[in-house]
């Protein structure tokens, strides 16, 4: 089974309130969002966040109900590498973090927040260049053969 790390790049069409299970109720600036995830057990991950009518699992199950996935960004890794492309993305011009924690409650890398925000879409897929990474970009329709 393939297994590695993945990025999620969503729009968000308004701003909106939006409960993140118990992080909490937070407001969301209309604008990109990118969140970072590893799937070390296996892409089925990504997959699970593709379903409609799931239960929540992830924080980004929550955000997902209400943000529209327009981009995948996945890379065979037997590394967990979602700390690193969440602080790189975190340090670019014009990044903000919309949620202390979210997607990192666990983390013990340092990571403010797995979840980034931009206001312009970014190029998520530089941070996995200089990373060293091999990747392929899922976009909308090819979600299905993830």
């Amino acid at each position: 089974m393939q297994k590695g790390t993945y990025s999620l790049v969503l729009i968000l069409e308004k701003e909106q309130y939006i409960e993140i299970g118990k992080l909490g109720n937070f407001l969301f600036k209309k604008g990109y969002y990118v969140y970072n995830g590893s799937a070390l057990g296996g892409f089925g991950r990504v997959r699970y966040h593709l379903k409609e009518n799931k239960s929540k699992r992830w924080h980004i199950d929550y955000l997902l109900d209400k943000a529209n996935l327009i981009k995948i960004i996945t890379s065979e890794t037997n590394t967990n590498l979602e700390h690193d492309i969440s602080k790189s993305l975190a340090s670019r011009k014009g990044a903000e973090i919309p949620v202390i924690k979210f997607g990192s409650s666990d983390c013990n890398k340092g990571c403010v927040s797995h979840l980034v925000y931009f206001k312009n879409i970014p190029k998520v897929e530089d941070i996995y260049k200089k990373l060293g990474l091999k990747f392929v970009i899922f976009e909308m329709a090819d979600f299905k053969n993830i």
